[in-house]
């Protein structure tokens, strides 16, 4: 086996793995912005049918995640445990995608069971894609740093992905829906008429089609110039299990546990955030016309902000660094209560966010190796993948919830589907969606994250007894290895 020493993973290998990243974001970033606004707006669907296709869609991705951890941890081919999942949901993904932006003519109920149908579709096979290129990582090195590095890479790609993301597809869309504005902009109309609805769904088609070509470029690169060295610890211990038993040994983990609350609770907030703020724009702030570029310079904000928060993580340490990201997140929710409808203040505001934006992205994945090295040295054996699919199950739990209670909310202040504007208390509605839930599951999110038990030296010196184990090819099984909580090898400051 590697040692530590040898098992350096080139900048080169780690911009094609992270590529991968990139393109598959830019498509959730899409889908996560502009999902509500496609199908109140253009597919002209209403709030409770809009609502129900994405929580819908989103449980079905919830469902699916722990499934394909376990079973890329069972695959086992000449291409490795990954690859083959990558090539076989490519194409497929591309096809859903563009899918899920067509408006076909159908009546109401014929438009809800086809989105219903292309979106949970959609979202099943890029849980997969997703869970498949996230626990790649842990295939790629046993190093503890090299998987930190490989994970920054991947955090600021993903990051990149949601500004181009972003960028692309709000440019296109606003194009292709100047005359919506202008007529919306006028008093006399009330309503959207067909002809400019028309021309805003030939936008989000243009668009799909750019997606889905990011998407097959750039996985064929990560596909071909990435390579798995490790194939996981004490695999013959996980094919005998069934699912349901893995994952409950899992969760018997306590760093685990702990870890999945405060991913669970701070993507319920940065969700709350990202699939309202362009209904938040456009109805609390009045700036409509101003959507897309706010969209932006906050994901801009946000990549850029990568590199400063991985600089911190490093000096400071993963968890002190994730407790200030999410106290300062708590501080800018609770801003957007008051935040007035000026370009000028929304600007500032909207970098600051999306500067915060950055260390939810990087550091939770970051933590989870150092989990799953914990686990190994405790049980024997280490279920890469099927980690990354219970923590991926979580993280989309969230968004759901938040889905949830944005239909619910739509709902009660009396969206109106088709209209240029709301009533005023749809605008209050948003605020709240944006600012108050958020800043309660961030105060969440700090309760658990003070519980989470693994340190800055525990986390070192279970890595270092691993590369040791492992260097002498010393594996400890699930019997023998249950661990007592003994003072010379620390994994946990207990």
């Amino acid at each position: 086996m590697a040692t530590e020493e040898t098992e350096t993973v080139s900048v080169c290998e780690k911009l094609m793995y992270a590529s991968a990243t990139f393109s598959i974001d830019a498509l959730v970033s899409i889908t996560a912005m502009y999902g509500n606004v496609f199908l109140l707006e253009v597919a002209q669907l209403p709030p409770m049918q809009t609502s129900g296709i994405i929580f819908s869609s989103l449980m079905c991705m919830i469902m699916t995640a722990p499934v394909a951890g376990y079973l890329i941890d069972r695959t086992d081919t000449r291409w490795g445990k990954v690859k083959p999942w990558l090539w076989c949901t490519l194409p497929i993904q591309i096809v859903l995608y563009f899918m899920r932006w067509y408006v076909p003519v159908f009546p109401e109920a014929g438009l809800v069971s086809y989105y219903f149908l292309i979106w949970t579709s959609s979202e099943v096979v890029q849980c997969c894609y997703s869970v498949a290129n996230k626990s790649k990582v842990m295939y790629m090195t046993t190093n503890s740093k090299e998987r930190d590095s490989i994970t920054a890479y991947r955090s600021a790609a993903q990051l990149f992905g949601l500004v181009v993301g972003v960028a692309y597809h709000g440019q296109i869309v606003a194009a292709y829906g100047q005359e919506l504005h202008l007529e919306c902009s006028t008093a006399s109309n009330s309503t959207i008429q067909p002809a400019h609805l028309q021309k805003q769904r030939e936008g989000y088609l243009i668009s799909a089609g750019v997606a889905g070509c990011l998407l097959l470029v750039t996985t064929l690169a990560s596909l071909l110039g990435t390579t798995e060295r490790y194939s996981g610890a004490a695999e013959e211990t996980t094919e005998k299990e069934p699912i349901f038993q893995s994952v409950l040994e899992i969760l018997s983990h306590r760093p685990f546990r702990y870890l999945q609350c405060v991913d669970l609770f701070i993507w319920m907030a940065v969700f709350g955030i990202e699939a309202n703020i362009a209904l938040f724009v456009q109805y609390s702030l009045g700036l409509g016309y101003q959507v897309q570029n706010v969209l932006l310079l906050f994901m801009v904000s946000a990549c850029v902000g990568v590199p400063v928060w991985h600089c911190l993580m490093t000096h400071w340490g993963k968890k002190s660094t994730l407790a200030l990201a999410a106290t300062l997140f708590l501080g800018f929710a609770l801003s957007l209560m008051f935040l007035p409808g000026l370009l000028y203040a929304v600007l500032p505001l909207a970098a600051f966010g999306g500067s915060l934006f950055a260390p939810f992205v990087l550091i939770p994945w970051s933590m989870l190796p150092d989990v799953i090295d914990d686990y190994t040295l405790e049980r024997g054996n280490s279920k890469e993948s099927l980690f990354f699919g219970v923590f991926s199950f979580f993280s989309n739990t969230g968004k759901a919830v938040s889905q949830g209670l944005t239909a619910f909310a739509l709902k009660l202040s009396d969206y109106k589907t088709g209209r240029c504007s709301q009533p005023e208390s749809v605008s209050w509605a948003l605020r709240v969606l944006i600012s108050i839930c958020p800043a309660a599951y961030s105060a969440c999110g700090l309760i658990f994250l003070w519980l989470y038990p693994i340190t800055e030296h525990g986390r070192l010196s279970t890595n270092r007894f691993l590369q040791k184990m492992r260097a002498k090819e010393v594996i400890p099984t699930k019997g023998s290895s249950k661990r007592k909580a003994d003072p010379g090898t620390p994994l946990l400051d207990r």
